[in-house]
């Protein structure tokens, strides 16, 4: 069922759930969402951008202050993080849909689905399909965001905050793209040959930066198990480097047709510590 304009105001009294609130942008059956003065501009990159790469990925996106607007071009995609913070309540899921007079400018932004239990601010990318170009400013309503609630049975360990990795919980401001989580459970060989499971990412609690959780599928006797800034972990190396015996281009990489159940392989115990 989705929520009306009536609920939506209910809910922002009881359960917080949009702060700023604008009784202005409560529709109907939505509440329209706005624009901060900040976006990541997506630059070009002139070669292959690997998604495995976090350091990569990071270095694609520049901040760029947006008080006195900015001119979006044909063909150009930004980021745009949201005036507004969501706190979704464990029975209430959200979508985001596009605002129909920026899209018959041939401006679109991303459809977007946030999980019952999903608290932060919703960083938002629109694309420029035009052939002209258009000034965002800061406070532009971009889009609306609909409310829906949960049929009954929702369990507590099925919340977004309770997920094994819910990477953009609590994100404000400015947040990129984290695809490297994709990788939570699968086995990376490092350029040394030794083979690795990654076990989680986590957050570091002074930097903020994203940490690899791993641990060698080896026995070691001074830790068996290790963390290493992503960053680090799936930076590139000269494959020329000497004690690069795999020849690869990263510290670690994908080892596709490994499972989980190769953790318990005698093979890989054998393997000589690194």
């Amino acid at each position: 069922m989705i929520l009306n304009g009536n609920d939506i105001k209910k809910l922002v009294e009881e359960k917080d759930l949009i702060n700023p609130f604008n009784i202005d942008n409560v529709n109907s059956g939505s509440y329209d969402i706005s624009v901060s003065s900040t976006i990541l501009k997506i630059k070009k990159s002139f070669k292959v951008i690997d998604l495995n790469n976090s350091e990569q990925i990071s270095k694609m996106y520049e901040e760029v202050d947006i008080k006195n607007g900015y001119c979006l071009k044909p063909n150009e995609t930004i980021l745009c993080a949201l005036n507004e913070k969501i706190y979704l309540p464990e029975n209430i899921v959200a979508h985001i849909r596009p605002r129909t007079s920026l899209s018959r400018l041939g401006l679109y932004i991303n459809l977007q689905h946030a999980q019952a239990g999903y608290s932060g601010i919703l960083n938002i990318a629109m694309h420029n399909m035009s052939c002209n170009s258009y000034r965002i400013t800061p406070n532009l309503r971009i889009g609306q965001i609909v409310f829906e609630e949960l049929t009954d049975g929702m369990t507590e360990d099925l919340l977004y905050q309770n997920e094994s990795t819910p990477v953009y919980q609590d994100e404000d401001g400015l947040v990129g793209s984290k695809i490297y989580v994709d990788y939570i459970g699968k086995v990376f060989r490092h350029y040394k040959g030794n083979y690795y499971f990654i076990e989680n990412i986590s957050m570091d609690s002074e930097t903020k930066e994203d940490m690899i959780v791993y641990r060698p599928l080896y026995e070691r006797k001074d830790s068996m198990l290790w963390n290493r800034p992503a960053k680090m972990f799936f930076e590139e190396i000269d494959p020329n480097k000497k004690d690069n015996i795999t020849g690869q281009k990263h510290r670690f990489e994908l080892c596709e047709d490994l499972s989980k159940d190769y953790i318990n392989s005698k093979e890989v115990k054998k393997n000589e510590r690194s």
